[in-house]
């Protein structure tokens, strides 16, 4: 089966049974240029799935059981080089996400449980420097942060409560904590 764009152009194959998609389909831009191989059973995404960037370039890549995203998923930005990858449970984030630069240094580590972020995260600038790290609970930033310059020198640092800033917060000035602000 076929089917088109309302300006005719081709918009994705495959094949159908008893009215569903089934098998892998094959979707292109307006342009002709490959988006996406699904896969399908009985209607619903079930296998891997990959997708691609205009210049055709691999954007994706999930896998999907049963209409619903599981287990590993990776993404790269347009040059081709890897963006992020972590595993997906019931169609939520779940366990460890890295994500990196476009330069390949890594850029974010974080944790995820039930979809929401859980635990410690530690963010980098483009030249692999720490220029964050916190944990969160339950989706919200809690407990101590620390905030570093592009060089890698502790800058700020403060707790957190629910997400939001709590107590007092300090500010290195001259290799020793002032107080910066008290929430």
């Amino acid at each position: 089966m076929k089917e088109y764009y309302q300006s005719g152009e081709l918009k994705g194959a495959g094949k159908v049974m008893d009215g569903k998609k089934e098998g892998e389909w094959i979707f292109y831009y307006p342009s002709g240029k490959k988006n996406s191989i699904e896969n399908y059973k009985e209607g619903k995404l079930h296998g891997e799935v990959s997708y691609f960037y205009p210049t055709e370039t691999k954007q994706g890549q999930e896998i999907w059981r049963e209409g619903v995203m599981e287990d590993s998923a990776w993404y790269f930005h347009p040059n081709g080089k890897l963006k992020s990858k972590g595993s997906f449970q019931h169609g939520q984030y779940q366990g460890q996400w890295k994500h990196f630069h476009e330069n390949e240094k890594l850029e974010r580590i974080i944790f995820y449980k039930n979809g929401l972020p859980e635990g410690s995260t530690f963010i980098y600038n483009e030249k692999g420097y720490l220029i964050q790290k916190g944990s969160y609970y339950q989706g919200q930033e809690s407990g101590e942060w620390k905030f570093y310059s592009d060089d890698g020198k502790l800058k700020f640092y403060g707790s957190y409560k629910e997400g939001k800033p709590t107590g007092l917060w300090y500010e290195m000035k001259n290799g020793k904590p002032k107080i910066y602000k008290n929430k």
